[in-house]
């Protein structure tokens, strides 16, 4: 879901000022910053938020430095929570390779993070993106929230939908938001990225949630050599929208406290527990369930997009919400 290679490629010189932009934000002098900020960079992973930052400044107009400056800031900081997150996971890997974290230790990651943070701002700065300083402020407030919000209903294990809809905005969403709006904002055609606005942030709203919602749904869908460990949310005792499915398909007053006893079970280290979480997903058709909600944010994303004038960075917008 979401392949970025064919925007990047049509992309072309903008995708290039961009790359060139994030590695010379990171030359460093020091032995031990230069070479985690090589290992990471070795494996970018999708890159989605910068290819969106950069179509929606092409949808608005001409991109130019800022245009490439935040589509830059957009991959660091989101990077940077990453960094942050795994800390806080004890993750062993990312995207198919051992994490910072175990490679080069925690106080390395999340120090590695507050780099990639500070870089950023300093970057938008840079290329007198000030104006855009707000935007990214609250994403990282956003990015924040949502985690301390899971890590509170990871403790409490009483997630409801509402509060599952915000953590996904608050993860998710934010950073797709800023860098859309961060992308119609740094041309220099002030009136169509203004006319435009609330496309971007309702597109990114849509985009954003079937994205987190893809990812929890891959959580319960173990792929050979994906890179990715499955299982990982329900075993850090995050409930996500396949087992809140399940739930409600199951009768959720009837089956929360047990659904909630195997969790517990789990935190101890039963094996015998996960299985039947994983049984109770199946049973009561959980992914069916977010698969659905999945495909209704796809399509709204698709209706949203209708107002912006044809071009081939809509077509891009629109294939990414067809995956």
């Amino acid at each position: 879901m979401y392949d970025t290679g064919w925007i990047r490629q049509s992309l072309d010189a903008d995708w290039n000022a961009f790359q060139g932009i994030l590695k010379t934000a990171l030359d460093s002098p020091y032995a031990l910053l230069s070479s985690i900020d090589a290992y990471i960079l070795r494996k970018p992973g999708k890159q989605l938020r910068p290819a969106l930052a950069l179509c929606a400044a092409r949808i608005c107009g001409t991109p130019g430095p800022l245009s490439h400056a935040v589509a830059a800031v957009a991959e660091m900081i989101h990077t940077a929570s990453l960094l942050h997150d795994d800390v806080a996971d004890n993750a062993e890997t990312r995207r198919g390779d051992r994490s910072v974290q175990k490679l080069y230790g925690p106080r390395a990651s999340i120090l590695l993070g507050d780099y990639w943070f500070a870089r950023a701002f300093q970057i938008l700065m840079q290329y007198d993106g000030l104006q855009l300083l707000p935007l990214y402020a609250d994403a990282i407030r956003a990015l924040s929230e949502g985690e301390m919000l899971q890590m509170e209903k990871a403790q409490t294990l009483d997630l409801t939908f509402d509060q599952y809809d915000t953590i996904c905005e608050n993860k998710t969403v934010s950073l797709f938001r800023t860098a859309m709006l961060s992308g119609a904002l740094s041309v220099p055609e002030k009136g169509i990225s203004s006319a435009f606005r609330s496309v971007f942030e309702k597109t990114a709203y849509h985009l954003g949630m079937a994205f987190q919602i893809h990812d929890d749904m891959m959580d319960y869908q173990p792929v050979v050599d994906s890179g990715k460990p499955y299982y990982q949310d329900i075993r850090e005792s995050k409930i996500t929208l396949p087992l809140l499915g399940a739930m409600a398909n199951a009768g959720d007053g009837e089956h929360r406290l047990q659904v909630a006893g195997w969790i517990r079970r789990l935190e101890q280290g039963n094996e015998p527990a996960l299985n039947r979480i994983i049984r109770f997903v199946q049973e009561y058709d959980g992914l069916g369930y977010a698969g659905n909600v999945l495909q209704h944010h796809l399509e709204q994303a698709k209706v949203q997009l209708r107002p912006l004038p044809d071009s081939p960075w809509k077509d891009y917008l629109l294939k990414i919400s067809d995956t």
